[in-house]
C-alpha cells in the first residue's frame, strides 16, 4: 500500500475510497498475521474511519479513540503506511493511538471509557482559548457502559458545540433498531434543508403563541414514539442513526451535514467486527486479539484458570466467576459453559465487577475476579473501601501481571504489586507455576479474607520443584548456594533465575519468594547474614524488593541487600524478554549482579 496523508483522501472521489478501505484490510491483515494484534475490530471500521478523514480535517479537528486498539486504519492514511508492517515490535509502531507517535493521535487510549470526557475537556480548552477546531471521538458500544463514560454523559445537559460523539455498535452491548422510518427520521435530521425548515418553524409560531406551543408538544411526542434513542438528546446531543458504518457515500454524506450542525452530535454507526474476512466475522472474539500467523497465543495461567475454577465449583456450589468484558481473555469459557449461572460478566466495568463481587461474598458467596492487571488498577477505590476494609473472602486472579509485550504503555501489569501490598487485610501471593498457582488458589478459597494471586501472559514452563508450605506462608529453597542468595517473585523471575544459575561459574542459591505479602520473616531472618538479592518483574519503587528492604529497616539490621526490578518509567511495546532486557530485570542482568557480588569479600555494608 502507498503512502496515503489524511488530506490527500478529500480529492478522492468515492470508488477511490472504497479501493482504498479494501487496500486498508490488506495491510492490516498482513500485518497482524506477521505480528499479531487486534484483527476483528479493526476490520470492522474501516470505512468509518475513511469517511472522518475525508470529511474532517485532522490533525486541527480532533479525533480521539476510545479504547483505541481500533486505530490501525488512521494509522495507515495519516502517514504511517511505510512503517505499518512494525506495528507493535520494538522500536515500531504502537497498537494504540500515541501523540508522541504523531500529531494525528490527539490523546493516548488503552483503557476503556475516557473519550468522552476527554473529548469535553478538549472543548472546554478551544473555547477558552478562541478555538474553531471540531472534537470527535470514536466509542464503542462495550465502552459506553463503563462508568467513566457515562458519567461524562450524564454531566451536564448542556454540551459543548463542535462536539460529535461517534457509537461504533458492533453489536457486543446495544441492540439494533430495525425500524426503516426510525433511521429515515434519524438522518433526516442532520440535513440542512430539514434545519432551516425546523428554524422556519420556530420562528413563525413564538412560544407565546398558543399554536406554536401545541405544534411543538406534537412535535416532541412524534419524536418520542420515534426515537428509541431519546436517553442521549437527554444527555445534552442530537442523535443521528443508526447508519450503516460500512457504506462510504451514507457515512460521507451524514458526516458533512453533522458539520454544520450548531449543538453536540451523537451518530449512532452499525458495524461488522471483522468485516471483509469471512473467519473474523464468524468468530470475532477469537480474532478480537490474536497471535502471530493468526493463531491463539499459548497463555500457561489463563489456560489453567477455566479447568481450576471448575474443580472448585464441583466441589463448592459458593464458588462463581466474574470478569469485566475479557472472558476469552482470562480463561473463563468453559467455566461459563459450565456453569453459566455462576459466572457474571460485567461489562468494561473493572470497578462495579469488583463492588458485585465484594456484595457476593458478604451475601455468603465465594466470589473470584479474573482480570488483567492493567485493568485492575481501574478499581483500587473499590479494593480497598469494599473488599478489604470488611476483609470480605474475595479471590483476584491477577492475569497479566508484569510485562504483558507488545500492548504497550498502556497495559503493561507492573503496578499491581506496589499497590496490592499496601492494603490491609489483603494477602499477595506469586506462584512460581501453574502447579502451584492452582494450589495456592485453593487455599486462597479456603482463607476468610482477600487474597490476590498475580501471574504474567505467555507460555510458563514448569518449575519441577514443589512444596507445599506456602499455606503456612513459608517461601520454598529452590536451590543452595554458598554466599548470594536470589529471592525471587513471580513464575519470569523464578525462570530467569535458574536459568542464570546454570550459567554461573559460582552456584547462587534461588528462593521461590511466592507470598509477597506476608513476607517469610523466618527465612529473611535465616538469610539476613547473606548476600541478598530480590528479583521481580514489577517496579523496584514499591515492589517486592521495597517490602523486604522495609522489613530489615524497620528491625535496625544493616544487611547487605541488591533490589533488582524495573525503573520507574512507562514501557514501549516490545516483546516481553525484550522489555525485561531494556529494563534490566533479564536474566543476564541478574547474572552480572550475583557475580558482582560473589567476586566481593565479605558481606559489605
Amino acid at each position: 500500500m502507498q503512502a496515503v496523508s489524511s488530506r490527500e483522501i478529500h480529492s478522492y472521489n468515492l470508488k477511490q475510497l472504497e479501493a482504498l478501505a479494501d487496500d486498508c484490510r490488506e495491510e492490516i491483515v498482513a500485518a497482524v498475521r506477521k505480528n499479531g494484534g487486534h484483527l476483528s475490530s479493526n476490520l470492522g471500521v474501516v470505512e468509518l474511519t475513511l469517511a472522518l478523514h475525508f470529511v474532517f480535517d485532522f490533525p486541527k479537528d480532533k479525533l480521539l479513540f476510545d479504547v483505541g486498539h481500533q486505530c490501525y486504519a488512521h494509522k495507515l492514511v495519516t502517514g504511517r503506511a511505510e512503517r505499518f508492517s512494525t506495528i507493535r515490535q520494538k522500536g515500531g509502531l504502537s497498537g494504540f493511538p500515541d501523540p508522541e507517535e504523531s500529531d494525528y493521535d490527539a490523546f493516548i487510549a488503552g483503557h476503556s471509557g475516557a473519550s468522552v470526557a476527554t473529548g469535553i475537556g478538549f472543548c472546554h480548552a478551544r473555547d477558552l482559548l478562541g478555538g474553531s477546531e471540531k472534537v470527535i471521538c470514536l466509542i464503542g458500544d462495550a465502552s459506553l457502559s463503563n462508568g467513566l463514560a457515562l458519567e461524562a454523559l450524564f454531566s451536564s445537559e448542556s454540551k459543548p458545540k463542535n462536539f460529535i460523539v461517534i457509537l461504533n455498535d458492533n453489536g457486543m452491548s446495544i441492540g439494533k433498531n430495525t425500524s426503516a422510518l426510525y433511521s429515515a427520521v434519524s438522518k433526516m435530521t442532520a440535513k440542512r434543508r430539514y434545519r432551516r425548515f425546523n428554524s422556519f418553524l420556530e420562528k413563525t409560531f413564538r412560544e407565546t403563541n398558543a399554536l406554536g406551543r401545541s405544534l411543538r408538544k406534537v412535535k416532541r411526542n412524534i419524536k418520542r414514539l420515534l426515537n428509541k434513542n431519546a436517553f442521549f438528546e437527554r444527555c445534552g446531543f442530537k442523535y443521528i442513526g443508526p447508519l450503516d458504518g460500512h457504506n462510504l457515500s451514507e457515512l460521507v454524506r451524514v458526516f458533512e451535514d453533522i458539520k454544520h450542525l450548531d449543538k453536540p452530535a451523537f451518530v449512532h454507526v452499525v458495524t461488522q467486527k471483522g468485516h471483509g474476512m469471512e473467519l473474523a466475522e464468524q468468530q470475532p472474539s477469537l480474532y478480537h486479539g490474536i497471535g502471530a500467523d493468526l493463531k491463539v497465543s499459548e497463555n500457561t495461567f489463563s489456560e489453567r484458570v477455566s479447568a481450576m475454577l471448575c474443580r472448585a465449583a464441583e466441589k463448592d456450589e459458593r464458588v462463581t466467576a466474574v470478569c469485566a468484558a475479557m472472558r476469552d481473555g482470562v480463561g473463563l469459557n468453559e467455566f461459563s459453559e459450565k456453569y453459566p449461572a455462576r459466572c457474571f460478566d460485567a461489562g468494561i466495568c473493572e470497578s462495579y465487577a469488583v463492588t458485585m463481587a465484594a456484595g457476593m461474598a458478604k451475601g455468603g458467596l465465594k466470589p473470584v475476579v479474573c482480570i488483567y492487571s492493567t485493568f485492575l488498577q481501574r478499581a483500587y477505590d473499590q479494593i480497598v473501601h469494599d473488599v478489604c476494609i470488611q476483609n470480605l473472602p474475595v479471590v483476584f486472579l491477577v492475569d497479566r501481571a508484569g510485562l504483558s509485550g507488545a500492548d504497550g504503555k498502556t497495559h503493561q501489569g507492573m503496578f499491581d504489586t506496589a499497590y496490592l501490598r499496601s492494603i490491609p487485610n489483603l494477602k499477595v501471593f506469586a506462584p512460581k507455576d501453574d502447579d502451584e498457582a492452582e494450589a495456592m488458589f485453593a487455599y486462597a478459597l479456603s482463607l476468610d479474607c482477600p487474597v490476590a494471586l498475580r501471574y504474567p501472559n505467555g507460555k510458563i514452563g514448569k518449575v519441577g520443584i514443589s512444596g507445599a508450605d506456602f499455606e503456612k506462608n513459608r517461601w520454598e529453597v529452590l536451590e543452595e548456594g554458598e554466599d548470594v542468595y536470589v529471592l525471587a517473585s513471580g513464575a519470569r523471575s523464578i525462570a530467569r533465575a535458574l536459568s542464570a544459575r546454570e550459567k554461573a561459574k559460582i552456584p547462587f542459591g534461588i528462593v521461590n519468594a511466592r507470598t509477597v505479602v506476608p513476607l517469610d520473616e523466618d527465612m529473611l531472618e535465616r538469610l539476613k547474614d547473606k548476600k541478598l538479592v530480590t528479583f521481580e518483574e514489577s517496579y523496584a519503587a514499591g515492589g517486592f524488593g521495597g517490602a523486604v528492604a522495609e522489613f530489615f529497616a524497620q528491625r535496625g539490621e544493616r544487611v547487605s541487600l541488591r533490589l533488582v526490578g524495573a525503573p520507574l518509567k512507562f514501557i514501549a511495546h516490545a516483546k516481553a524478554e525484550e522489555q525485561a532486557q531494556m529494563l534490566g530485570v533479564a536474566e543476564n542482568d541478574l547474572l552480572k549482579i550475583v557475580e558482582t557480588l560473589q567476586r566481593e569479600r565479605g558481606n559489605g555494608d
